[in-house]
């Protein structure tokens, strides 16, 4: 028995003025149920949380793909940019 069920069984035996045998029954029944509805509870919020971790992952992913598609626009603008610039100063040294 851990402290927390010695002290239910102590209350319950001189409180309540229950008999030893119905305090032990009633202190094992009581600490199943709490310990069996915090277990449910943790699974729940363990299945929430991982659904919800699962969602964002995969806007984190689309972001991602997002920016990225972003990035090879904006270089291949930059390239062409500094393409027609190079070829404008080679352009301009020849034909002076």
């Amino acid at each position: 028995m851990s402290t927390t069920e010695i002290k239910l069984y102590d209350f319950f035996r001189k409180e309540l003025k229950l008999d030893d045998n119905s305090a032990k029954v009633f202190t094992e029944i009581l600490y199943d149920s709490i310990e069996t509805n915090s277990a449910k509870s943790m699974l729940l919020y363990k299945s929430e949380l991982q659904t919800d971790l699962k969602k964002m992952e995969m806007q984190l992913r689309i972001e991602i793909k997002d920016t990225k598609t972003e990035m090879i626009k904006w270089f291949f603008a930059f390239f062409m940019t500094m393409a027609l610039m190079i070829l404008g100063l080679y352009a301009s040294i020849l034909l002076k």
